[in-house]
């Protein structure tokens, strides 16, 4: 694992030349497509967030310690100054664990997932966007900078960042959004140093807090503490000029190093958006189990299994799924989002695993604290030793007529390999809108963000995502 080579153009370098040379016209237009696919999913997941408690908390913050700004705060009548704003909306967007996740390149890389990527950059650039009245052309082209590298630093990174305890969503959330921030306030490259800098030095989050209100705090955090270091940047704050390189710059510091291979002339090169992609969650849980719960799912309808019928389920998978998913008996729903015996038993129960499974009021209930016990989940050897490349899974259905049921996983809905179709993104909106937004309003925002390099501002589209507009 290298670090940076004195003499040769830094990480930092290579990163703010991308940022500050990088025009709308060299994006290519599946690049824009598919970013509007991660708008459309992000937005749905914010409104569904913005119900949460933890997002409740988070707004009675922010009323007291500032008043209305130019930015909405997503789900409500409310708006904040933008650095708030991106805090709130990156916290519902990320409360319900239903946000997307980025694909690895390398088979280095645990469970080959990289980060949560659309909702920190997201956050941020509407957030700042409105700010500054900036075009949705304007802010979809910050938005795939930002994106494009919070995803080509996470690959850069050393595996052992996360492996050691860091969450990626916080950490290079806060880089990407920072990116988002120096597109949109037109940074220097001097300027997007420091932002990158100072971006260096509030970049965080811990895996010990999965499962607790601190998790989807870490993507709001990144989207505030970005758009702070390019705020600040802009008004002369200082930092270190190349702070991502050398013995104390971050990626020694918080991984142990960098692979120049993953950056060195990769930024845009491929984009990270198309290759290797983008998974959009079907389940608003850890993406860790989607494959053994889609083949769950699966052998459930096909076989029309009741739950009376159910002995036990047995899921084998690696050792590293098996550690992340900690909780074996979930009191509320933040924890049953990493349960296995949660996760695995709502399916056989209810056929489903949607957003209104996941409250404190069901993962509480008699049937569903009968059934945990009857979830076992054991490292299988067999795909231990084919590694951490992928998300792979057995599932065993144990029946009380004597017949066990297997299928074998490894690739889940929503997945480049998998992709969800345009109905299926509108129904999980339909179904994060619920109570929140009207279905007239949801295919309104729809068609707005399909025509977002046409719209003169973002006031038509953050109005249709306030109840009752």
């Amino acid at each position: 694992m290298a670090e940076v080579q004195t003499g040769a153009q830094t990480f930092t370098e290579e990163v703010v030349r991308f940022i500050c040379s990088t025009p709308w016209g060299a994006i290519p237009l599946e690049v824009a497509r598919e970013a509007k696919r991660c708008w459309l999913d992000g937005l749905a997941v914010m409104v569904a967030g913005s119900t949460e408690p933890c997002a409740r908390i988070i707004r009675r913050y922010i009323e007291s310690v500032a008043g209305p700004g130019p930015a909405a705060i997503i789900g409500t009548r409310r708006t904040a100054p933008a650095e708030l704003s991106a805090l709130a909306n990156g916290v519902s967007g990320h409360a319900m664990d239903y946000d997307d996740t980025q694909l690895a390149s390398h088979p280095s890389r645990v469970y080959g997932l990289l980060t949560h990527p659309t909702v920190p950059v997201l956050a941020a650039a509407l957030a700042l966007g409105q700010e500054v009245g900036a075009s949705g052309r304007e802010v979809l082209h910050a938005f795939c900078i930002g994106f494009e590298v919070e995803c080509k630093l996470n690959e850069t990174i050393s595996p052992r960042h996360y492996q050691q305890g860091f969450h990626s969503t916080g950490t290079f959330g806060t880089f990407g959004a920072a990116a988002v921030g120096a597109v949109l306030l037109r940074l220097t490259e001097e300027q997007t140093r420091m932002a990158l800098g100072i971006a260096a030095s509030k970049a965080a989050g811990i895996r010990a807090n999965f499962g607790t209100m601190t998790k989807p705090y870490h993507a709001g955090a990144a989207a505030q503490n970005g758009l702070i270091a390019a705020r600040l940047a802009s008004l002369g704050f200082t930092a270190d000029p190349n702070a991502l390189d050398g013995p104390w710059g971050y990626f020694q510091v918080a991984g142990g190093g960098a692979d120049p291979e993953f950056l060195r002339g990769k930024l845009g090169n491929p984009w990270a958006i198309l290759h290797p992609g983008v998974s959009v969650k079907p389940y608003p849980c850890g993406s860790l189990l989607h494959p053994a719960m889609d083949a769950l799912r699966d052998l459930v309808l096909e076989h029309n299994i009741h739950p009376q019928q159910v002995v036990k389920v047995r899921l084998g998978t690696t050792s590293n799924v098996l550690s992340a998913l900690r909780y074996q008996r979930p009191q509320n729903a933040l924890q049953a989002k990493f349960s296995i015996p949660f996760l695995l038993g709502i399916l056989v129960l209810r056929r489903r695993a949607g957003i209104q499974e996941f409250t404190d009021a069901v993962v509480q209930s008699p049937e569903v604290q009968a059934f945990l016990p009857k979830v076992e989940a054991y490292v299988d050897q067999e795909l231990e030793a084919q590694g951490y490349a992928r998300i792979r899974a057995r599932v065993q259905v144990h029946l009380a007529d004597g017949r066990v049921l297997t299928r074998m996983a490894e690739v889940s809905r929503g997945t480049p390999q998998r992709p969800m179709s345009r109905q299926e993104l509108m129904e999980k909106f339909h179904d994060c809108a619920r109570g929140v937004l009207s279905r007239r309003q949801v295919e309104a925002v729809a068609e707005r963000v399909d025509a977002l390099e046409s719209l003169p501002t973002l006031s038509d589209l953050t109005a249709l995502l306030q109840p009752g507009a």
